[in-house]
């Protein structure tokens, strides 16, 4: 028999806000893909355009994404569980006399299934709202009828319970969006010498070992000058360092001497 499946939910945002949310394709979209469903707009038409009581239809195709049923259940595919939604909506009303309206004509006939309603918005406060529903629905199968018809109305309250959070979430990635990338602010040098000098002891490795490298070329240096035509020479420095300079291709040769390495 039929089934009436009336909710309210608790919205924490303003009511207009929640009701642009509501009748936006784009966030329908997003949770039908949650669901595992795809939404395609069909037609869309607008009534009194930039008037007060503008008025928007919307006929949507709505497919199960992927074989959700397991193959052919009493003759009956996952492909053949699609459906038409035919609904109107106010955009700037929202109040339970200018409600939404709704209804859900299935694709395959034989699937004698009925579903039609009303939502509308009622503002609790300035920022905050109830999402009102109220669904008929009617599963004329025999034997399976009255299971079908509780098992839509449970998958109903929770979509229902579930659309604050989907909305906020919506809002969120919106906003971010949108926002525009912080520009970095000038630094002057001084600036940079006080930042390094402060972050010195969270440096990398790779930078702690270079500095190390080259505040031991400045302690053994040699301060002879090489004389002209001379391409090589000889300077003492540890281990460690000698394989690098000899990775790096700056010295020919090594000799392991008393725990040191002359190149």
């Amino acid at each position: 028999m039929p089934r009436t499946v009336a909710s309210k939910v608790h919205v924490p945002l303003p009511a207009r806000e929640a009701w642009r949310l509501r009748c936006s394709f784009a966030l329908e979209q997003h949770i039908a893909a949650l669901g595992k469903r795809t939404l395609a707009l069909l037609e869309e038409e607008t009534a009194c355009a930039g008037a007060p009581d503008e008025q928007r239809r919307r006929l949507v195709r709505c497919e199960l994404a992927g074989d959700l049923i397991g193959g052919n259940v009493m003759g009956v595919k996952a492909k053949d569980l699609g459906s038409e939604i035919e609904s109107t909506h106010f955009v700037h009303l929202y109040d339970e006399a200018h409600g939404a309206e709704f209804s859900v004509h299935m694709a395959l006939r034989r699937v004698n299934l009925t579903i039609s309603g009303r939502q509308w918005c009622l503002p609790k406060s300035e920022a905050s709202c109830f999402l009102c529903t109220r669904v008929y629905l009617e599963a004329r199968l025999v034997g399976i009828g009255g299971l079908v018809e509780m098992q839509l109305e449970r998958q109903m309250r929770a979509s229902h319970a579930a659309f604050p959070g989907h909305a906020c979430a919506f809002l969120n990635a919106q906003a971010h969006a949108a926002a525009p990338a912080p520009e970095p602010a000038p630094v002057a040098v001084e600036d940079v010498a006080v930042a390094l000098v402060a972050s010195e002891p969270s440096l990398g490795r790779w930078w702690l070992l270079g500095d190390a490298i080259a505040r031991s070329f400045a302690r053994r240096r040699s301060r002879r000058l090489l004389p002209p035509g001379d391409a090589t020479a000889t300077v003492r420095v540890g281990w460690r360092h000698a394989r690098l300079l000899l990775a790096c291709g700056c010295a020919s040769a090594v000799v392991v001497e008393s725990d040191e390495i002359v190149e």
